[in-house]
């Protein structure tokens, strides 16, 4: 949206000074210093333990599970 803005400012200066130009005024853009960026800051943040959810079995697991829990007689 600022481009925009600095377009149309452009555009506006530009004809204000071809439409004084007539009459011996000279009109010369205003340059403005753009401000600087701010620093970047880094914020300390202690780091998150990951909670590990088991989606799903591993075959060699199952297999182990369903051998223990069959009872031989």
């Amino acid at each position: 949206m600022s481009t925009l803005t600095d377009v149309v400012a452009a555009v506006v200066m530009h004809s204000s000074a071809v439409a004084f130009s007539h009459f011996g005024v000279s009109v010369e853009p205003l340059q403005v210093e753009k401000p600087q960026a701010p620093v970047e800051r880094v914020i300390a943040r202690t780091p998150r333990k990951a909670k590990v959810e088991k989606l799903s079995d591993c075959p060699e697991t199952r297999r182990q599970q369903q051998s223990a829990s069959v009872i031989r007689a």
